[in-house]
């Protein structure tokens, strides 16, 4: 009567799913679950003909995984690959001859991350970048009484010359900001000349901070320059 009991108890639990996964069973099912990040930079900006920008491994992925491989394909066919090994990744080398600008997906080989035995013990998640342009700007300016004039140049690397020319044409925004306050405030738009310049005079009660904002297109990134107090 006890072994019956005992019996019907086993069933019940199987039925209903209570019963405990043996230890290689519930070790299996730890790996599967295993996740891998591949940490490239959700931005990233071409400022050379050839340049290489670091990547890693996220802290996700677990101690025993010796191997793992991402690839993204751009647009137009270009294929870049990254193996990362014994925790270590080569950087993502990228050629404004080959790579255009817009997102695209990393994406983890599907065999996974593996042990030393060539076991998968991680699936590899997809990772996600922009590539644009970089640009950059400097800003001076001076202050006589109570006139205050500022000087914005701007730049933005161009893949045809592989340099940084001046940006003619591009509207900015000026910004100041109150000494001993943190907000900034738009002060006036400028559109910058053949040279790549736009200038802007006031006449301001007191000294203030001022920045210029440089906006982004869909091919370059926005900047801004560092402040200064006039």
């Amino acid at each position: 009567m006890k072994l019956y009991k005992a019996a019907l108890a086993a069933v019940g639990l199987l039925a209903s799913g209570l019963v405990a996964a043996q230890p290689a069973e519930a070790a299996h099912q730890q790996v599967a679950a295993a996740t891998c990040s591949f940490k490239v930079p959700a931005k990233l900006a071409m400022r050379a003909a050839n340049t290489t920008y670091p990547v890693q491994l996220g802290s996700d992925c677990p101690t025993t995984m010796v191997g793992g491989a991402w690839t993204a394909t751009w647009t137009n066919g270009f294929v870049e690959s990254v193996l990362c090994q014994q925790g270590r990744c080569p950087g993502v080398a990228l050629s404004t001859k080959y790579v255009p600008v817009g997102k695209v997906t990393w994406v983890g080989d599907a065999e996974g991350g593996v042990d030393e035995n060539g076991n998968k013990v991680a699936t590899l998640l997809p990772a996600y970048t922009e590539i644009r342009f970089a640009s950059s700007a400097s800003l001076t300016g001076g202050r006589k009484g109570t006139r205050t004039a500022l000087l914005t140049t701007v730049w933005w690397f161009s893949p045809k010359t592989n340099t940084y020319v001046r940006w003619a044409g591009r509207k900015l925004l000026v910004q100041y900001q109150e000494i001993g306050t943190s907000t900034w405030k738009g002060l006036a738009y400028v559109t910058t000349n053949a040279s790549g310049q736009a200038s802007y005079s006031y006449y301001p009660a007191r000294t203030r901070r001022y920045r210029v904002y440089v906006p982004a297109t869909t091919s370059v990134w926005d900047f801004y320059t560092p402040s200064i107090s006039r």
